[in-house]
């Protein structure tokens, strides 16, 4: 970084002597420009190298709180347990507490591990420091399983539920997922607009009663074709354009929830005033045309 800052310093001073002469108006351009570009790296690198020590401060602290936590365990430990069994449980949930903290460090420091990797940044105290604290993680590691032996020894009984972090942020990322999928399904409406004789050749509706072939009555077929029919999100979509001479809603859909507006004789688009109302018995929208 020191060796960008240095040269940006360069490039100024030679964008200044330059600017002095009056002379060579395309190479202060270009220096200008180099200039530019070498402050939005050096920008974007301390603000990489800031996340850096955001998550190295998280790791120093959750380390202390491990500490911190070993220290009430062997306190408790010199007591009489056999005599308080809460003090059992206490000891049970402060171990747990530590084997999640030392998780979320190993899962902290191997996403780290993968940043620097695909970063450009080659400053060789981020891979120390980071190298540092793994040691350190490990080294805590050991004493937790050293810990954990003395209490077994003294008849306190460990149950450790392991917990991967990644895992469980894999599993909420994909619950999340899950529920947006869901949530999308619900809020998927379709429409299709045409004249009787389109939405007949695509399958969509069909005639059916009357007497002798007179007074047949135009209906949405039970197979329709679906793939004929647009895609929208209900959430967002409350008008749809039309531009016809006359329009006619073939679905059911309740009258009060929307309104076809006209001008000159035309109706120009369908308002929906009241999605869930609208979409409630169908989310499929049939509008025939003239």
């Amino acid at each position: 970084m020191k060796n960008l800052v240095f040269i940006s310093v360069a490039l100024m001073a030679m964008v200044l002597s330059f600017s002095s002469c009056n002379t060579h108006e395309e190479e202060l351009k270009a220096l200008q420009l180099s200039k530019d570009s070498l402050l939005q790296e050096l920008n974007g690198r301390d603000s990489t190298i800031d996340t850096f020590f955001e998550s190295f401060n998280e790791i120093q602290d959750n380390l202390a709180a491990i500490k911190e936590k070993e220290n009430i365990i062997n306190m408790n430990a010199s007591g009489d347990i056999e005599s308080t069994p809460e003090i059992k449980d206490q000891i049970q949930n402060d171990i747990q507490s530590i084997y999640d903290l030392l998780q979320e460090n190993k899962s902290k420091i191997n996403k780290l591990q993968k940043r620097l990797k695909s970063s450009n940044i080659k400053i060789k105290a981020l891979k120390e420091t980071i190298d540092n604290l793994m040691q350190q993680i490990q080294m805590k590691d050991a004493e937790i399983g050293d810990l954990k032996q003395k209490l077994e020894d003294m008849n306190i009984q460990i149950t450790i539920l392991e917990t991967n972090v990644d895992s469980l942020q894999g599993e909420n990322v994909a619950k999340d997922d899950t529920i947006t999928q869901k949530e999308n399904e619900l809020n998927t409406a379709y429409y299709v607009l045409g004249t009787e004789k389109e939405l007949k050749a695509n399958g969509v509706i069909t005639k059916e009663g009357g007497f002798i072939g007179l007074g047949k009555i135009a209906k949405l077929r039970s197979d329709f074709n679906k793939d004929y029919f647009t895609e929208i999100d209900i959430r967002t979509t409350k008008e749809i354009p039309l531009i016809c001479k006359k329009a006619r809603i073939l679905t059911t859909h309740p009258s009060g929830s929307y309104e076809l507006v006209t001008k000159d004789d035309r109706v120009e688009k369908i308002v929906i005033k009241d999605e869930k109302e609208f979409w409630k018995a169908s989310k499929y929208l049939v509008i025939v045309t003239e």
